[in-house]
């Protein structure tokens, strides 16, 4: 077993010269193992080694002996030893969670304080290959991606498990012949805890089917761990290369989703929904299935994610942002008529709008672009107002006269639903004369018999 733990950190690169090592050990056989193998292969690698033991106060005087004896296991192996209290109970109190969970929590966290605070840099846990079978068909059970069967990860961060190709029955075997005790955590033999189940029942059902199920298991988690991380790569380039964030909004490219596999197209809506959220607790494949289904969705239809989130299909693309109620008509209140020349504050301070009026001089450059326009004066009817859109407004678009509601200006330029009540207007009563950075009513367009100009220069602060 020794040559294969060796072997198993040099491949996987758990351990470089002088590296200051948080050990877990909780007194059971694979924790007592793994303090022995590193004790071992301190010299090679000139490692600093910091036991660090928990009491979760949920086992009374059980977990004093565990304690007693790890303490007296440190002092004789010359290492030193951390004794950290936890309380479970209360954790699962406060946060309505498992024993199970609560207690896992709890421990990587004592393990994170004393990291820091002995300024280690690795955290060696005893996880083996019978952990990673267990881990898979828990996760199998209870419903999962390839992630979930990709078992234990051998390296996470500062994190090492230098026994996952070893199993249990091969560790207490090594310690048998080295003579050496451990204790037993009775909590262990009892099937009141999900893993337990597995443990005790299924896994021996399928050593009956197989006496190699356990490592059979853990060898297709292990390859599955190699696809994903080929996935995890792929996906990563084509969210470069799709996916835009802007104002906390995060927009996927429609029709680059459409050409993209299903497999990789959902993982990438997971991610996005991921970097929104910053977590995926509650994100289920439904979710994804309906953000998925929205390419193929009409503009404006939308899909209700968990977090205060929504997946809202627009014209070329389907945005992740938050859910907010529909935003209302502006009111009477928001519009400012345009009297005289001068400039003029508008949407909240947002707009800044400068008018001039001169006479037309022949031969002058009319300037073309989408923050100035040039109008024939004579041909405005009403006073000139600067609002949003109105039901019943229109614009001029050819010399026939022929006529294009907003609504339908909108519509053909693809302008999102959600924004078209937030783009100014400068109007002659229903009569749109000028899309601001948009497009004009060819009814106000500067001719030969012009003879006064209106300049407007809208500007934003």
């Amino acid at each position: 077993m020794w040559n294969q733990v060796v072997e198993y950190v040099r491949e996987q690169r758990m351990l470089d010269k002088g590296d200051r090592v948080i050990v877990g050990v909780s007194g059971g056989a694979d924790s007592v193992c793994l303090l022995f193998l590193l004790k071992e292969l301190q010299h090679l690698y000139d490692l600093e080694l910091h036991v660090v033991h928990i009491n979760h106060g949920l086992r009374g005087e059980e977990a004093k002996r565990d304690e007693e004896y790890v303490v007296a296991l440190c002092d004789e192996l010359e290492v030193s030893c951390h004794v950290l209290n936890v309380d479970v109970d209360a954790y699962v109190r406060e946060h309505k969670c498992s024993t199970e969970e609560a207690g896992r929590i709890l421990r990587y966290e004592a393990f994170e304080r004393e990291y820091n605070k002995l300024k280690c840099n690795k955290i060696a846990i005893a996880h083996n290959k019978n952990d990673v079978a267990e881990t898979v068909l828990l996760n199998l059970a209870r419903g999962t991606g390839i992630k979930g069967l990709t078992g234990i990860d051998p390296v996470r961060g500062a994190i090492i498990r230098p026994l996952l190709r070893v199993t249990r029955e091969e560790i207490e075997t090594y310690l048998e012949e080295k003579e050496r005790s451990f204790c037993t955590d009775s909590t262990n033999l009892l099937d009141v805890y999900t893993r337990n189940k597995v443990r005790h029942h299924v896994l021996p059902a399928l050593a009956g089917v197989n006496d190699q199920a356990v490592s059979h298991i853990a060898r297709c988690a292990s390859n599955l761990r190699e696809i994903e991380a080929y996935l995890e790569r792929q996906t990563v380039a084509l969210y470069e290369r799709i996916v835009t964030c802007k104002k906390g909004q995060y927009s996927i490219c429609a029709d680059a989703l459409r050409l993209e596999d299903p497999v990789l197209a959902k993982r990438l809506i997971r991610k996005v929904i991921h970097a929104y959220a910053g977590k995926l607790k509650d994100i289920e494949e439904k979710h994804v299935a309906a953000v998925y289904a929205l390419q193929d969705k009409e503009v404006s239809k939308q899909v209700d994610l968990p977090y205060g989130m929504v997946a809202v299909r627009a014209y070329d693309a389907i945005i992740i942002k938050e859910r907010q109620e529909r935003a209302e008509s502006l009111q009477e209140g928001d519009e400012m008529p345009i009297e005289s020349p001068g400039t003029y504050m508008f949407g909240g301070g947002k707009w800044k709008l400068r008018i001039e009026i001169f006479d037309h001089e022949k031969n002058r450059i009319i300037p073309k672009n989408s923050y100035t326009k040039w109008f024939d004066y004579d041909k405005i009817k009403n006073t000139i107002f600067l609002r949003y859109r109105r039901q019943g407004d229109y614009l001029i678009i050819n010399e026939k006269g022929n006529k294009k509601t907003i609504k339908s200006l909108f519509i053909d330029e693809k302008i999102p639903r959600e924004q078209r009540g937030n783009i100014p207007l400068i109007c002659d009563g229903n009569h749109v004369m000028w899309v601001i950075e948009g497009r004009s009513s060819v009814a106000y367009n500067v001719t030969e018999q012009t003879k006064k100009i209106l300049v407007v220069t809208i500007m934003e602060v």
